[in-house]
């Protein structure tokens, strides 16, 4: 039997851990199966295409709220062109709509909760001419699952085993699964407990991976619900020599002493978090069955990005229960303060299979009755709030979570006449200016010294841009930067060699292609740190954490 995996990602620098375990699994009991990796960006037209050609029995689906619709519609096309096809649907979005999928005729077979297991019950059932039997697969005719498989994660195969690694894409890792939590807008609360991966069998598997992929995502829903476990893998991350980078969502009242005592070493740059707080409303929270502590969690983000090590990104979500435009810009403006690198500002969705999607009418939501299922209104907040805050979060992408006026900004939030959310609403009228003049000239009359705000929007600029001239806006009484930059990398090599190390035995030309050159006034030299001189290079060869490089 020909069986075809079909996987569309959010992006063309995402992967798919789904079609990977899948595939080991396949390979280790002997099935030939053959993967379509695409992206969600290539159109139904041409993905249903790509698929016929492969002359597919089977199509196994790896179903997304990202690429649900579009999952949809490739498969009418499949069937109008292929009718003789068999379609099964998995993955996360199918699992808690399994009844309302096969009544549409969306797919001839489901696969509800973990797929390695069933996916292989499923092919011998077809090959044999019989219904499947395994735990977790619905059929057309026949009745729902009463139970999932569940897999001990230490016998399923490494699913990258036979990567032809590609350095441009973001690879995906779990050592856990489960979630120790019970939010009800959450796919994982359908599952009680977690399930780990033995130490021994992650570590062993991360070294085949690091070295190979610029940056690894761990998919563990709370990958410290285990402190100790998250700890030791930390330090085990932290002693390869490797300059991949690791991402893991972790929840930040977990955090001990003792991993700050990790976290504060240089190496934890290696490192990005992710924080969910969601909202800093304690009757939203309460809604929702989170039990956290917002003040808590804020402090400890403000601690993180004190380290100045972990890059850390904190979460929101807009249209929880009971949440107000009022609680949530004051949630907003909370989190801004804490000043992480990176604030997401996600909108609910009422995921089916979840208990907030069985609690929807009783607390009026009114949802997207498709993917993404999206919450258009609530009682507490109208549709002309969410818009209000949908152009709030493409502002915050724009300025702030592109860290394009990084020093602007976190200078901004401090110090500032105005909240968080008035700086975004300021900014957001802004034109098609440079993020940097932008910034400037929305913010300069809300601050108590402009001209820093105008040194500190150059510095950004110089950070950002490796080649365009600093607009004449922001350039104030800066010497010449051209001719600053020339005199050091022709005429005092001695000096350039100081600061620049690494440069040693590169051509003059070559230096000059990536490096950039600014002096900067005393006032915004002590709100970045810089020496009194005020001279930096920006070495635009060298990640942006070390890009910026005082010349004594």
């Amino acid at each position: 039997m020909k069986v075809v995996l079909l996987a569309l990602n959010a992006s063309f620098t995402h992967t798919s851990l789904s079609a990977r375990c899948i595939g080991a699994v396949c390979a280790e009991a002997g099935f030939e199966l053959e993967v379509v990796e695409l992206n969600i960006n290539e159109g139904a037209e041409v993905i249903a295409g790509r698929v016929v050609v492969t002359r597919p029995q089977l199509l196994l689906c790896s179903v997304y709220i990202w690429n649900r619709r579009l999952m949809e519609d490739v498969c009418t096309r499949v069937r109008l062109m292929r009718p003789e096809v068999v379609i099964a649907w998995g993955g996360p979005e199918v699992s808690g709509e399994g009844e309302g999928i096969l009544a549409r005729g969306h797919a001839d077979y489901v696969v509800c909760g973990e797929g390695e297991e069933a996916v292989l019950q499923l092919i011998c059932a077809l090959e044999q001419g019989k219904p499947p039997e395994a735990a977790g697969i619905a059929w057309q005719g026949g009745s729902l699952p009463r139970k999932e498989s569940r897999q001990d994660l230490d016998n399923l195969p490494f699913p990258y085993a036979d990567e032809p690694w590609t350095k441009n894409k973001i690879y995906y890792f779990e050592t856990s699964r489960g979630c120790p939590y019970n939010c009800t807008y959450c796919l994982s609360s359908r599952e009680a407990g977690v399930r780990f991966m033995s130490l021994c069998t992650a570590k062993a598997r991360l070294s085949q991976m690091v070295g190979k992929v610029p940056l690894i995502k761990f998919v563990d829903r709370t990958f410290n619900a285990d402190p100790q476990r998250a700890r030791d893998l930390w330090e085990f991350l932290l002693e390869l020599p490797t300059e991949t980078r690791f991402h893991f969502e972790v929840c930040a009242h977990l955090l001990t002493t003792a991993d700050f005592v990790l976290l504060a070493e240089r190496r934890a740059t290696r490192f990005q978090f992710e924080v969910g707080l969601q909202s800093a409303s304690p009757q939203s929270l309460l809604a929702v069955n989170r039990y956290t502590d917002a003040v808590q969690v804020l402090h400890t983000v403000r601690d993180l990005v004190a380290l100045g090590t972990v890059e850390v990104h904190l979460d929101l979500i807009a249209g929880l229960p009971h949440e107000t435009l009022a609680t949530f810009l004051s949630g907003l403006d909370s989190a801004l303060k804490a000043l992480p690198h990176r604030l997401h500002l996600g909108f609910l969705k009422v995921l089916p299979g979840t208990e907030l999607r069985r609690q929807a009418e009783e607390l009026g939501m009114v949802y997207l009755p498709y993917a993404p299922y999206e919450v258009l209104r609530t009682p507490d907040m109208t549709p002309t709030d969410f818009l209000y805050l949908k152009t709030a979060a493409k502002t915050l992408d724009r300025y702030y979570n592109s860290r394009q006026a990084e020093q602007a900004l976190r200078y901004v939030l401090r110090l500032a006449k105005i909240t968080g959310s008035q700086t975004l609403e300021r900014l957001s009228v802004m034109g098609e200016n440079t993020v940097q003049e932008s910034a400037y000239v929305a913010l300069q009359a809300h601050v108590a010294e402009p001209e820093v705000l105008k040194e500190l929007c150059r510095f950004d600029y110089l950070m950002h841009e490796p080649h365009v001239r600093v607009p004449d806006m922001l350039l104030g009484e800066s010497p010449q930067e051209e001719r600053a930059v020339r005199d050091l990398v022709y005429g005092d090599s001695d000096r350039l060699l100081v600061a620049l190390p690494h440069r040693q035995g590169d051509k003059p030309g070559v230096i000059l292609r990536r490096l950039r050159w600014g002096k900067f006034n005393a006032e915004a030299c002590a709100v970045l740190g810089l020496p009194h001189g005020g001279e930096v290079l920006f070495d635009h060869s060298l990640p942006r954490s070390t890009r910026a490089i005082a010349v004594t």
